[in-house]
């Protein structure tokens, strides 16, 4: 591989990361809304907040499966730990949605 290729599939990947980074960030922060409306048992904008939540999380999950797939296929990914950091937000904004979803059925029959 020459060094021009290595900087282009570098950027490549980065770019990718950054992108996963930044719609499971979007997806934890409409947690925390979620999170703040629940408090005030306002039901209806946690819920909401966590739709919009686990859009963000689609978005994310869809970008990280193609490089995976990419490598299932064959084509080898170089190993970045900016990547491996993006799978970790993903998968912990995903388990915090679980979380927060549950929270929210609990919260609902604890009021009633």
């Amino acid at each position: 591989m020459s060094e021009q290729d290595y900087i282009e599939e570098t950027d490549s990947l980065n770019e990718l990361s950054m992108n996963i980074l930044i719609h499971a960030g979007n997806a934890r922060n409409d947690l925390v809304h979620a999170l703040n409306f629940l408090e005030e048992l306002d039901f209806d904008k946690a819920e909401e907040s966590i739709q919009t939540a686990k859009k963000e999380i689609v978005i994310a999950h869809g970008l990280q499966t193609d490089t995976l797939q990419l490598e299932a296929s064959g084509n080898q990914i170089r190993y970045s730990t900016l990547f491996c950091h993006a799978q970790d937000t993903l998968m912990t904004a995903k388990s915090e949605i679980l979380i927060g979803e549950h929270m929210v059925r609990l919260f609902k029959k604890m009021n009633k």
